[in-house]
């Protein structure tokens, strides 16, 4: 490959990387709002993303005054609230999370906006079409 046909196609490559960081954060805010809705949960819930590189909590966390403790641990691994805390931190332009939300509108406030930006960038949902084991980090 040539330099110059490298560098010419670096905004191209660029564009593609932003949508694919858009579109692995839909599809986890997506997943995560169909298990919601199917378990029928409601309530405010607190979503913090710890620092890595804290002494205190490096991890991420949901919490509610509202959904016992043990039923948010049922639905939502460890790696469940780290990615979720990835994908709302990448559609809200974050470094670090503390998001209060109403836990069934998860998708209306954070999944919809980056649907809607990869619809206007042309992606086209196809869902049936994706790997199981697709990896999203």
């Amino acid at each position: 490959m040539k330099l110059s046909a490298l560098l010419a196609s670096r905004p191209t490559i660029l564009r593609q990387a932003a949508l694919a960081h858009i579109a692995a954060a839909w599809l986890t805010l997506h997943h995560a709002s169909s298990r919601i809705a199917a378990a029928g949960l409601h309530g405010t819930v607190r979503l913090t993303q710890g620092d890595p590189d804290a002494d205190e909590a490096p991890w991420a966390a949901l919490t509610s005054e509202e959904i016992r403790g043990s039923v948010l641990e049922e639905h939502f691994t460890e790696d469940d609230l780290i990615e979720l805390a990835d994908a709302i931190g990448y559609a809200t332009d974050s470094d670090r999370i503390d998001a209060v939300f109403p836990i069934e509108a998860l998708g209306d406030i954070y999944e919809t906006p980056l649907l809607r930006t990869l619809k206007k960038s042309g992606v086209t949902l196809d869902l049936d079409r994706l790997p199981k084991d697709i990896p999203l980090g």
